[in-house]
């Protein structure tokens, strides 16, 4: 029998973007189906219209997406998603966040998230392991392609940090065996990734798009870091 994946979407694409790209949920489904092909099956909510699963039961493990929205907002359906992943941490549910979803569900649980200082972060920027997670040995450098104004700035009660840099001191963390959250976009490729970049052109600094640009193409860790998530989401653990 299939494994049931609940995808919790924070926002869709851009309609010029959908045309190439296809539809937000379906960047996760192909994550998924690159690792275990075949044995997953997806149901979607698109919460940022307020769509919400009735019970944390109706699926084995979920899945929260990025956003353009931030996890501080006020919108109804962020308080909505705020008491679900509230109910899902009490469930011991199995539960992955990126990006927006790694931010909320720090909010959601006792931690604080805001604008970052430092500025965005841009591209397949490095974080350094700080243990051995997955295929990830601790001392590794990780680039994953990120987008993020927003930083996860005091982790919330009972997570640990996974990776971290300078930059982003909180970019991947768990807690126990049930949540993982990543600040980078495993799911991005890079067609998509160069079309977020051109809608950023009047809110980014030219420079700093150009520099994710031009990496762009380049090694990086988005399949290992998409197995590493698979298998948490499939009960097998950081191991």
């Amino acid at each position: 029998m299939k494994k049931r994946l609940g995808i919790l979407l924070c926002d869709e694409h851009h309609p010029d973007s959908i045309k190439s790209f296809g539809t937000y949920d379906n960047d996760y489904k192909m994550m998924i189906d690159r690792v275990m092909p075949g044995q997953w099956g997806y149901a979607v909510w698109r919460c940022y219209e307020g769509s919400f699963p009735s019970s944390v039961d109706q699926c084995d493990a979920w899945i929260i997406s990025g956003s353009k929205s931030s996890a501080y907002d006020s919108e109804p359906w962020i308080h909505k998603l705020k008491r679900l992943i509230i109910k899902l941490a009490d469930s011991d549910a199995l539960l992955v966040g990126i990006c927006f979803g790694h931010q909320i569900i720090h909010q959601s649980l006792g931690g604080r998230v805001q604008k970052f200082p430092g500025g965005w972060g841009l591209g397949a920027y490095p974080v350094k392991a700080l243990s051995d997670f997955g295929c990830f040995k601790s001392g590794s450098i990780i680039r994953i392609l990120a987008v993020h104004q927003d930083q996860v700035s005091q982790l919330a009660p009972g997570f640990s940090v996974l990776a971290a840099s300078d930059f982003c001191e909180n970019a991947i963390t768990r807690r126990g065996t049930s949540i993982l959250t990543w600040q980078a976009h495993p799911e991005f490729v890079d067609g998509f990734f160069v079309d977020v970049c051109a809608r950023l052109r009047t809110m980014v600094d030219d420079d700093l798009i150009d520099k994710a640009l031009g990496e762009v193409g380049l090694p990086d860790d988005r399949n290992q870091a998409g197995k590493v998530i698979v298998h948490f989401l499939a009960g097998k653990g950081l191991g």
